[in-house]
């Protein structure tokens, strides 16, 4: 009697043991599967990368001819001589750019925030959420200090009497300061 239950016993966890070696093996399957889904993915991101990186190149440097010498490997991407702009390149004329457009559009760059605020609200006509109104005065020109851009606009806006909460993070101007504001100046 003593054997059979010592011969169950072993029976139970040979058992356990295939059943646990069976999910061990399902989920290194799997894992494997997803390795491999990511590594094809990553070869979909260097290609769009490549591609990007070659736009910009002809944008930024139209006149440089080293960007078609490329040559393609065995798995027929392309790789650019050691002769190519370097990423670190096309950032730093990327950063050019934008300082060009940041410095040619001064449109808000003398108003505090509910001033240009006013203006972007007024030109809308209509309620717009916190993040189009930061969109619109960036594009403007307009420089927020701190850290956190967003939360400053909203609590500014928040703070104002020129301005209504109309729903989560969206504001209007307050209509008895849109009928104030347009019969005398900001």
């Amino acid at each position: 009697m003593g054997d059979d239950t010592a011969i169950s016993a072993l029976q139970r966890s040979l058992s356990g043991y295939r059943e646990e070696k069976r999910r061990i093996q399902t989920r290194l399957a799997e894992i494997d599967a997803e390795a491999e889904m990511l590594r094809s993915q990553l070869v979909t991101f260097n290609s769009m990368i490549e591609y990007t990186e070659l736009a910009l190149r002809r944008v930024l440097f139209p006149d440089e001819n080293r960007i078609e010498t490329s040559t393609p490997d065995d798995s027929g991407h392309r790789f650019y001589n050691s002769s190519d702009l370097q990423a670190s390149e096309i950032e730093a004329e990327v950063a050019k750019v934008r300082q060009t457009e940041k410095s040619s559009n001064i449109r808000f760059n003398d108003f505090r925030i509910p001033q240009a605020a006013t203006i972007v609200l007024r030109e809308a006509n209509r309620p717009l959420h916190v993040s189009e109104i930061y969109r619109r005065l960036s594009e403007g020109g307009f420089e927020f200090r701190g850290q956190h851009h967003l939360i400053t606009l909203a609590v500014s806006l928040s703070r104002s009497k020129r301005f209504r909460k109309v729903a989560p993070g969206t504001f209007e101007l307050d209509p008895d300061f849109r009928d104030l504001g347009s019969r005398i100046a900001i």
